[in-house]
């Protein structure tokens, strides 16, 4: 049995996403700079910083194809909705 926490192998049972979620259960910040962090990824640790305080997370300029596309279609989404079902004032918008 591996005792030595301080790297993330991902290994079996040596997640990144396993050790993150213990971590950041008790966390009141999460700090992260990368040099690629894949927002189709936060999904699977966002769970643990339910009670964090600050979170603040430096990514590179690269983006996951699937995460682009995600926002994208919410912006089409976003655009139908307001065609649809114009707003009346501030508060419905």
């Amino acid at each position: 049995m591996i005792t030595d926490l301080t790297f993330f192998t991902n290994e079996e049972n040596r997640t990144i996403k396993d050790r993150f979620k213990i971590l950041l259960q008790k966390s009141t910040s999460f700090d992260c700079l990368v040099g690629y962090f894949f927002v189709s990824g936060f999904h699977e640790i966002y769970p643990a910083l339910e009670n964090t305080q600050k979170i603040r997370i430096l990514i590179g300029m690269g983006i996951d194809p699937k995460a682009f596309k995600l926002i994208e279609y919410a912006k089409l989404l976003d655009q139908a909705r307001r065609i649809l079902f114009p707003c009346k004032d501030e508060r419905d918008c």
